[in-house]
């Protein structure tokens, strides 16, 4: 029987080897030229995928698929997040890829600097609502500044076949228009059109925004941060910017501070260690930060607080955390707000954030043209808490979704923007409801570029942010009696501008 088996097994591989080398011709070299982007998807997974003991067996693998399609087939039910990409633009369509861009910023290298949600109105037409600008990019040269909607593009109305144009491209025009609490609609500009020079390189700061601000006595401060990077180039500059913000706000002597993740999706996971250094009180200082678990090859790794990384900062030994979120909120943002509430109190204002308690990595080929970001590590704190899998949400009180406000979506560091305002509410003592005195002077609103009369942002762009000061109510209530105006509404909301796409190591 034996025999049998072994003359079997014999002949069995000479069948094999005559199906490849049939005809007289070798096969081995096409098939393993066919197969090269699927085998170092599948070697790369099994070394660094969190859930790597799970990727099937080699035998019931096909390497012969597309490269989006085998990618899918190595993920676990668990995972929400992995992606894999082309790293030429044209094979988004041709091969299967979904296309991870659909946000300007997304592509510093080429853009009009516009950061933009779209909202579908009734007649199938779109709106770009404009969440933030770029200051010296070519939105910010046009005059647009969060808040605005971009109605119609080269005279055209936004649509399935021309919004995608917002992202970059040549010198074009655009209808700008705001939003009129009295006819409940956008309504255009008499400025307009407006003329937006070419696409270029911008520089999209995540210190987007810092101010300081008189709440009864208490000195209050805050930040816009809008993505966890380090610098351009692989720079370190946007690092500093935080620490020269965190300095600023030291020598103004704040003692709260409201930190504004709204449109914060991620980035690096020392971007966190360093803001998170900034921020805790001081008696944290040397101590766990968090620890990532990462599949049984790799092990673990700890995360510290280390004094040294705040430099030519400050730590603003903080007691308690406001952060401003919305639906867009993950990653490293949410490790920020999980890991700094071990020591310290976290209040949270705005939308339940997305969930994403994982840490991933971004691996290239460049022979092969792929990109691919696995998931690599889960994040727990130093408690060894993890479970906010379905995002943090805020408490029922401070649940607000910015865009049922319209009439007070306003630049950032605006006293009167609805999340903000009702942070310094709660600072100055009130339920949230924007009833606190807020004002007390005319210099209430401070910023980093020294004027107290003029509230901009770390820029410096005069677009950026309007005056907020200027006067003793310069920091009023939102509705000015107390409670949140009533929602309004322009159409319904179509398409969320999808995450940015950022080669970060780890958290994202």
């Amino acid at each position: 029987m034996k025999a049998k088996t072994i003359f079997l097994l014999i002949c069995a591989a000479m069948g094999i080897n005559l199906w490849l080398c049939g005809c007289g011709e070798d096969r081995w070299a096409a098939y393993a030229t066919q197969t090269a982007t699927d085998r170092w998807i599948d070697d790369s997974m099994r070394v660094w995928y969190y859930w790597a003991e799970e990727i099937p067996h080699t035998n019931k693998l096909n390497y012969f698929q597309a490269p989006a399609t085998f990618f899918k087939s190595l993920l676990s039910s668990q995972d929400r997040f992995s992606t894999i990409d082309s790293l030429k633009s044209d094979d988004a369509t041709t091969k299967g890829f979904t296309p991870s861009r659909t946000r300007s910023i997304a592509s510093p290298e080429c853009s009009y600097g516009i950061e933009y949600n779209l909202m579908q109105t009734d007649n199938d037409t779109y709106l770009a609502h404009v969440l933030y600008c770029v200051p010296e990019s070519p939105a910010d040269e046009a005059g647009v500044i969060r808040g605005d909607w971009i109605m119609a593009l080269n005279g055209e109305p936004l649509t399935k076949s021309n919004y995608m144009n917002l992202l970059d491209g040549g010198e074009v025009e655009i209808t700008v228009g705001t939003y009129s609490a009295e006819k409940e609609a956008v309504v255009a500009y008499n400025e307009n059109p407006r003329k937006l020079t070419a696409a270029r390189a911008v520089d999209d700061n995540p210190v987007h925004c810092v101010r300081a601000y008189d709440v009864n006595g208490t000195q209050v401060g805050y930040l816009t941060y809008n993505h966890f990077s380090r610098g351009r180039y692989n720079g370190t500059e946007y690092d500093e910017a935080l620490r020269e913000a965190s300095a600023w706000l030291a020598s103004v002597n704040v003692t709260e501070l409201v930190l504004d993740l709204r449109y914060n999706n991620g980035g690096y996971v020392s971007c966190a260690q360093l803001l998170c250094t900034l921020l805790a009180p001081q008696e944290a200082l040397g101590k766990e930060l968090a620890t990532m678990e990462y599949n049984s090859r790799q092990g673990n790794a700890k995360l510290m607080m280390e004094p040294s990384l705040v430099g030519n900062g400050a730590n603003l030994n903080l007691k308690r955390l406001f952060v401003l979120t919305g639906k867009e909120t993950a990653s490293a943002s949410e490790l920020v707000m999980n890991c700094l509430s071990p020591y310290m109190e976290v209040i949270q204002i705005g939308a339940t954030t997305v969930g994403k308690n994982m840490g991933a990595r971004t691996f290239e080929n460049e022979e092969q043209m792929v990109t691919m970001t696995p998931l690599v590590c889960k994040i727990y704190n130093s408690l060894g808490e993890s479970d906010y899998e379905k995002g943090f949400a805020p408490d029922s009180p401070l649940r607000i979704d910015e865009n049922q406000y319209l009439a007070h979506f306003l630049p950032f560091g605006d006293p009167q923007e609805t999340l903000l305002s009702t942070a310094l509410s709660l600072i100055a003592g009130g339920n949230g409801d924007n009833d606190g005195n807020l004002s007390g002077s005319s210099n209430t609103a401070r910023s980093i570029s020294g004027s107290s009369n003029t509230a901009r942002s770390i820029s410096g762009s005069g677009n950026a942010a309007k005056s907020i000061s200027g006067s003793s109510n310069a920091a009023k209530s939102i509705s000015g009696s107390g409670s949140l105006p009533a929602p309004a509404k322009v159409g319904r909301e179509a398409n969320s501008s999808l995450q940015r796409f950022r080669s970060t190591m780890l958290v994202r």
